[in-house]
């Protein structure tokens, strides 16, 4: 049950958001921000679910010719394919994965996400400096798309686009299988919005026939939304359907006071808060 919830947002530079080095520019300041946001929150709750932009990390979907008994021959097989996608430089990563499905070829195909341990400890210490415990770490354009997995029926081919906080993700799934994944960062007007997404599946149209008939959906913390649907409608040639409040679905959502904007904002969250319960089975 939902229980409460509020938005902070941070002064420019006091986050930077990069897969190389630690995001978090000015310590200090981002540890008093998680205090003043969250304590009137938490009770006796330390557990953290963690949502962080993509761009701290690297997300991958692989296909696995190998067959693997279990997650320990999975990660293996795993680190190994991501030699060749992996600059020399990224020596020392966590990664996790998760199986979708089988391919029609036989293969596994497998989600990946990968950090930096430096990036991850950096984000783990400083919110145990403010009294909470990291208890999953997750990317945004994966939450808000499981965020709204749990409450609309999406269907079986679709096409998932999100413009939130400047980052856009776009995730095509064929057969209920994700199929493709692309998250980009500086999404700041629907022109940007546009070229990229066009830019971005200028193969993937022209490769995959369930394309075009392929439903349309787009989630967006955008006040006024009239322009990126314009947008997207163009790149696409079809009208999106417009994903409705995260919060709506949620017992007691109507105690916060957020306008529309910062509900939507709220999709990532709510997500990774999900796959917390989740992880605990």
């Amino acid at each position: 049950m939902l229980c409460g919830g509020q938005t902070l947002t941070l002064s420019e530079g006091v986050v930077v958001p990069t897969a190389r080095e630690p995001n978090v520019q000015k310590p200090q300041v981002f540890v008093d921000a998680l205090k003043d946001l969250l304590s009137p929150l938490r009770g006796r709750e330390e557990r953290i679910a963690l949502c962080l932009p993509d761009a701290a990390g690297h997300v991958f979907l692989l296909d696995l010719e190998t067959t693997f008994k279990n997650r320990r021959q999975g990660l293996d097989l795993v680190r190994w394919q991501l030699k060749e996608l992996l600059p020399d430089s990224y020596k020392n990563i966590a990664i996790d994965f998760q199986e979708l499905g089988q391919r029609e070829s036989g293969s596994s195909r497998v989600l990946v996400s990968a950090i930096d341990q430096q990036v991850r400890q950096q984000y783990e210490e400083l919110l145990t400096e403010a009294g909470f415990s990291v208890a999953l770490i997750d990317f945004q354009s994966l939450q808000i798309y499981n965020c709204f997995r749990t409450q609309i029926e999406l269907g079986k081919d679709f096409i998932f686009v999100a413009v939130n906080q400047q980052q856009l993700s776009l995730l095509s799934v064929q057969n209920g299988i994700l199929d493709f994944h692309r998250s980009k960062a500086g999404m700041v007007d629907a022109e940007r919005v546009f070229q990229e997404i066009n830019r971005t599946l200028v193969t993937y149209r022209s490769a995959h026939s369930v394309y075009a008939r392929s439903a349309l959906y787009l989630q967006t913390d955008w006040p006024d939304t009239q322009e990126l649907s314009a947008a997207i409608t163009s790149v696409f040639d079809r009208p999106a359907q417009e994903l409705p409040s995260p919060l709506l679905s949620l017992v007691r959502s109507h105690h916060l006071n957020l306008n529309a904007a910062d509900a939507a904002g709220m999709a990532a969250a709510i997500g990774v808060a999900e796959s917390l319960m989740w992880d605990r089975g």
